[in-house]
């Protein structure tokens, strides 16, 4: 608990990481609803219900592919985790508090983007139930997104290289999901390639989940299993190869 504490704390150190998790969805938020206004889109639902749902996914995205890796990264390459080690404190146990307080990151990114909604532009909350699956679904889009961050955390070397790649990564699945117009309106290709990346889901079909038409989202749950289990076991892979050689 200590360790989960302090990774929490760490998170807050890296700006650019806080501004486009916290800040950067709020802004887009209103920047949307000032120059469009809160229309209705039919059947007692207005634009913001459409719309917080991309802002979601603007502020899960950076919290996977910068700062965590960059987090990550500097542990490795200063070795933090090895000095930690002689204190007496297991690497596991520091690598699972330091995914915990990412998940716990991307959960008050979404908590806050519902409530700024809600506050401002009298979001609509659905019951429970299906808050609940919208958000454990969300969150669970963002794990496998720690995972890729963690694969980009091993395989570069440089850390400084982290936050530019991290950024191309972001912007190119805000880009294919449709983030910054409507993802009916985007290219076929662009379409095609969107529909394997998990944000898009979580940043359009999730309407389904907010109106109370769906509990769960197969499609959704089919190809962030998969792609879960093929990111492990590349990162399992890099470890047995790296002891290997050791």
């Amino acid at each position: 608990m200590a360790y989960l504490w302090t990774s929490i704390k760490l998170q807050f150190r890296i700006p650019v990481s806080i501004f486009f998790s916290l800040l950067f969805p709020l802004i887009m938020m209103f920047a949307m609803m000032t120059s469009y206004g809160n229309f209705e889109i039919g059947n007692g639902y207005h634009f913001i219900d459409k719309y917080f749902l991309i802002s979601t996914g603007m502020g899960l995205l950076p919290i996977s592919l910068i700062s965590f890796p960059i987090c990550l990264g500097e542990s490795i390459q200063n070795q933090t985790y090895k000095r930690l080690e002689y204190l007496g404190i297991g690497i596991p146990s520091m690598i699972i508090s330091d995914i915990f307080a990412y998940i716990l990151l991307a959960f008050l990114s979404l908590s806050i983007n519902i409530i700024f909604g809600f506050v401002i532009y009298d979001l609509h909350i659905p019951s429970l139930v299906y808050l609940v699956a919208y958000v454990l679904q969300g969150l669970y889009c963002s794990v496998v997104f720690l995972i890729l961050g963690a694969l980009m955390a091993l395989f570069v070397k440089n850390t400084r290289a982290l936050l530019p790649i991290g950024m191309s990564l972001m912007f190119s699945c805000y880009i294919f999901t449709g983030a910054f117009s409507t993802f009916s309106k985007l290219p076929e290709t662009f379409q095609m390639i969107g529909k394997y990346i998990p944000m898009k889901y979580v940043m359009n079909d999730f309407f389904h989940i907010w109106t109370e038409d769906k509990l769960v989202l197969p499609n959704l749950l089919t190809l962030n299993t998969v792609l879960g289990i093929g990111l492990t076991i590349i990162v399992v892979l890099f470890f047995v190869i790296t002891r290997k050689r050791k």
